[in-house]
Parts: C-alpha cells; sequence; structure tokens
C-alpha cells in the first residue's frame, strides 16, 4: 500500500470515527431526560450564555489591554523624559548633572532602579549608588513585551528575584550612540488591576452560568407541570371510561366517531368504535334524546348483518355509543372506487345480506309484550353500508331509525335522510315505513350497478318537487348486459306507487335467491373478501 492510500485511508478512518464519537455523544445526551425535556431552552440559553461570556471577554481584554497600555506609556514617558535630558550631560561625563536628571525621576510611581549607562553598558549613575561602575545587570527569564517611540520594553526577573519591567533607551548625540537609560519598575499594581478584572470577568463567566442553570431549571420546572397537566387533558380527552380513543374515523351533524380500545385488568384489550355526541350538542335535549334513542334501538337489534351496539353511557357530560368495530369500507367508498358498476353477482349477494338485515329489524318485536316494534331506518345510504375486509355487510347508524314505541323526533317540514334517498312518500311529507327503506334499498342497488349516483338535488326544495314524479330509467338500459330478472327486482324497488313496490325486505331477498339459483351465482361472503383484499389491500 502506498503512502497516498496510506493517508487516504487514515484521514478517511479519523472522520469516520470524530463522526461516529459526535453522533454517540449527541444521542447519549438526548437520551438524559432534562436535555430531552427542554432540548430547545437549553439550545436558547446556551446562544445567550455564550454571546455573553464573548461579549464579557471582549470587555475583559478591551480593560486590560487598556491598563497594560496605560503602564507601557508611563514607564515609556519617565524614560524618554530622561533620555532628552542627557545627551550632553553623558558625552562630558558630567556625574553632577546626571545624578541631578537621575534624581528628578525617583519620585516616579512603582520605580525600582534608574540608571544611565555609557556606550559600552557600564553604569554611570543610577538610583543606588552603591552599583556604580557596574556593568547592566540582565534580567533572567527575560521576555521581550515590545517597542514604543523608540523605547524597549521587557519582563523577566531581577537579581533579588523580584518581577520587573524595563525600559530601555539608547542616547545619542549628533547620530551617535553614546550610552542608555534604562528604568525597572515594579508591575504589582498592574498585576493587581489584571489580577481584579480577571476575577471580575471569571465571575461574570460563573454568575451568568448559575442564572441560566436557575432558569433553566425553572423551565424545567414549568415544561414538567405543563407535561403533567397536558398529559392529564390528553388523558381526559383520550380516555372515556375503560375506552382509550386512538384516531378519528369519522364525523356527522350529531356526533363524531373514533376508532378506540377497550381496555381491562391483566392485559385484556379489544378493537371498538365509539360513537360520541359532538360537544356544541351536549346541551340540546333534543340530540341528547336522539342519539340516547339511537343506542336503545340499537341495542334491541341482534343481528349478523347490523352493527352491534356493546355499551351505551354518559361520562363527564359526555354521551357515547361502543359498537362493534368494521375493519373494512363503506359502501359509497367502494362504489367511487369502481367506476362502471360492481359485478352483478357481487351486488346481487350484498344486496342479498342487506335485505337480510332489514327484515331483522323490520320484523323486530318487543321482547316482553311481543308487539311488532315497526323499527325504520330512514337512513339507508351507501355510506350506512359497511363492508369488512372478512366479507361481512353491515348496516349502520340508526340515528334517525324510528320505532312504534318511541316518540316523534321529527319537527313539521324537517325532511329526515339523505336527499338522495327520499323515497316519493318521504318527498311529499308521508311517515315513513319499511317501503321507504326499500326504495332506498333500490337506488343504492341501482347505484351499485351503474356506478354513479341516481339523483343530483342543490337543494331541498328541488329535492322535494323533483322525487315523486321523476321517471328513472331502467337500470338495464344503463348496463345492457344486467339480466331481464336483476332489472325488474331493481325497478320494482323503485317504484313511484308503495303498491307496486315490494311490501318487504324478505320478499326482495326471495325473488334475489331465485335469481341466484336460476343464473347459478354461486358468489358468497369468501368472494367479497377475497374483493375487498385484492382492491383495498394497501388499507388492509
Amino acid at each position: 500500500m502506498s503512502v497516498s492510500q496510506i493517508t487516504s485511508s487514515t484521514v478517511l478512518w479519523v472522520k469516520e470515527l470524530s463522526t461516529n464519537i459526535f453522533h454517540t455523544l449527541r444521542r447519549k445526551l438526548f437520551q438524559v431526560k432534562f436535555i430531552h425535556r427542554n432540548s430547545k431552552p437549553i439550545m436558547v440559553c446556551l446562544i445567550i450564555w455564550i454571546v455573553a461570556v464573548v461579549g464579557s471577554y471582549f470587555i475583559y481584554h478591551s480593560a486590560t489591554s487598556q491598563v497594560k497600555s496605560d503602564f507601557y506609556q508611563y514607564g515609556r514617558s519617565a524614560t524618554q523624559n530622561l533620555t532628552a535630558k542627557i545627551g550632553s550631560f553623558l558625552l562630558e561625563k558630567d556625574i553632577l548633572s546626571l545624578n541631578s536628571a537621575i534624581a528628578e525621576i525617583t519620585d516616579n510611581k512603582n520605580l525600582i532602579f534608574a540608571a544611565i549607562l555609557d556606550h559600552k553598558d557600564t553604569i554611570v549613575v543610577q538610583t543606588e549608588t552603591d552599583r556604580s561602575s557596574e556593568m547592566s545587570v540582565p534580567l533572567r527569564n527575560r521576555k521581550f513585551i515590545g517597542t514604543i517611540e523608540g523605547v524597549s520594553i521587557e519582563s523577566g526577573v531581577s537579581a533579588s528575584n523580584e518581577n520587573v519591567i524595563r525600559y530601555s533607551k539608547d542616547v545619542t548625540y549628533s547620530g551617535i550612540n553614546i550610552g542608555k537609560v534604562q528604568c525597572v519598575f515594579s508591575p504589582s499594581d498592574l498585576y493587581r488591576s489584571l489580577k481584579k478584572y480577571k476575577i471580575f470577568f471569571i465571575s461574570e463567566v460563573i454568575f451568568s452560568f448559575l442564572l441560566f442553570s436557575v432558569i433553566l431549571s425553572a423551565i424545567d420546572r414549568i415544561t414538567k407541570a405543563r407535561a403533567l397537566r397536558d398529559q392529564k387533558e390528553k388523558e381526559k380527552m383520550d380516555r372515556i371510561g375503560p375506552y382509550v380513543l386512538k384516531e378519528k374515523i369519522g364525523q356527522g351533524g350529531m356526533a363524531e366517531l373514533f376508532l378506540a380500545d377497550y381496555i381491562r385488568e391483566e392485559g385484556f384489550r379489544k378493537r371498538v368504535a365509539l360513537k360520541k355526541i359532538l360537544p356544541h350538542l351536549v346541551e340540546s335535549p333534543e340530540f341528547i334524546k336522539m342519539f340516547i334513542r339511537e343506542a336503545r334501538l340499537a341495542a334491541i337489534l341482534q343481528h349478523p348483518n347490523i352493527v352491534q351496539i356493546f355499551d351505551f353511557g354518559k361520562r363527564e357530560n359526555i354521551y357515547f355509543i361502543v359498537m362493534e368495530y368494521i375493519y373494512g369500507k363503506n359502501l359509497a367508498e367502494i362504489i367511487n372506487s369502481h367506476q362502471g358498476g360492481l359485478p352483478v353477482d357481487q351486488c346481487v349477494f350484498i344486496v342479498s345480506q342487506i335485505c337480510m338485515g332489514l327484515q331483522y329489524s323490520h320484523a323486530k318485536k318487543d321482547d316482553s309484550s311481543g308487539e311488532p316494534l315497526n323499527i325504520v331506518h330512514r337512513d339507508i345510504s351507501p355510506q350506512n353500508i359497511l363492508i369488512s375486509f372478512q366479507g361481512e355487510v353491515k348496516i349502520s347508524d340508526f340515528g334517525i331509525s324510528k320505532a312504534r314505541s318511541e316518540p316523534s323526533m321529527t319537527k313539521a317540514g324537517v325532511i329526515k335522510g339523505k336527499l338522495s334517498y327520499l323515497s316519493p312518500e318521504q318527498a311529499l311529507g308521508q311517515a315513513a315505513d319499511h317501503q321507504s327503506d326499500l326504495y332506498a334499498l333500490g337506488i343504492v342497488f341501482y347505484e351499485m350497478l351503474s356506478g354513479k349516483k341516481l339523483y343530483h338535488f342543490d337543494s331541498e326544495i328541488k329535492a322535494i318537487r323533483s322525487i315523486p314524479k321523476m321517471e328513472i330509467v331502467s337500470i338495464i338500459e344503463v348496463r345492457p348486459e344486467i339480466p331481464e330478472q336483476l332489472n325488474n327486482i331493481v325497478m320494482k324497488c323503485l317504484s313511484k306507487d308503495k303498491k307496486n313496490r315490494y311490501q318487504s325486505a324478505q320478499e326482495i331477498l326471495r325473488d334475489l335467491v331465485d335469481l341466484k339459483l336460476k343464473l347459478n351465482m354461486p358468489y358468497d361472503r369468501s368472494n367479497l373478501s377475497d374483493f375487498m383484499k385484492k382492491h383495498f389491500s394497501a388499507q388492509c
């Protein structure tokens, strides 16, 4: 392996190692609950703290630089003043004049020693007489600081083991170097000032760190309190007794529907659908009665082709109904996904199942008195027919259903049910009965076979005026391959005259069974299950 390859491999390894270390460290940090809980406030506080520290450092650096500059300028000034006075005196070796000149700076602050040297660096005069004629004593640990206006500045340790700062400037006469002036100052005041600023800077850094720590601690307490409050609110909103709401799956004019889990002891869990009345309707006695009536009527009906009711109750001013959850699609979604209509045998099977559910509800009797309840659904439509991935066909939503034993909840002039599925008698303001459900079923049957809606109305008035007299084109004209016998069944369901319409769902079921036998249609629940899984596998 060449050197370049080794270098490249090493660089790559170092990059990978540093990246792995960074990600590992980041992951470990975010595993700490405090950091994970307050990541954004920590980031904000950290940025503010860094900005504050950097700002403090610049202030500290500026202040200390100014203190040093003042100290160096003071020593430079004293050294230059002495140098300016002794040029001719040093040339003439006028000791008296030199002593007089050097005596003038002895009262300078922090001055330790001052000397005038000749061109051989021999001391001519100085502030301490016992050092006369000695050579200039060199500093130990000498460190050059800089030069200001020809004055050289350096620090070091003197012969007496003192930390000193020495200023030196050459003495010239007529451009000839004839000697040197040296002034040695104690930096104790300078160091005290620098130490004071350093302590202030460190204290400010520590104080700001502690301040932000206190702020973060307070934020954490607020965050935890808010999270606890939110959790309690969420639990309050997402839980009704033993039912935990998972997601909202639908909403109507009276209630909203949720997917929920029924949870009990020892890990028992069952998936259900929970319908609860809309919050703004809780104070409406009419809607409460309607909701309770739906629960009561639906609970009476126990049939494989009707969505089963498991529970009904009120918790903290929330009325709710719990029913079985049908894992699948409603018939409207299925029709819309298949333009041109569904297969004939599939339509026949689905309508047969609906007929069984309707016949059961229409013929249901009171368990105690044995009298017919005369339950009318009043809202048979594709949206209220559920098809499961197991091939089950279920009638849902008895929200506006009516039984003989129930008081009327319908106000004068108010139409119950969807406009596109009203029977002629309902449009004329007459009471809805079992045959109204059969007419609506005929419309559903028609739409399943044709793949499109039968009626389109812009307003309630237009629907009321049009439905009783609107001629319906035979389904066989829309879809010619439909058997004549099936066309007759669909069109009989859609007869405007109730006398010519089917009298019961049992009659429709009987004719459909005859049709299946005659045309050899073996389509059953397993075929419907296969269809659902094939066409809606993404939601399966």
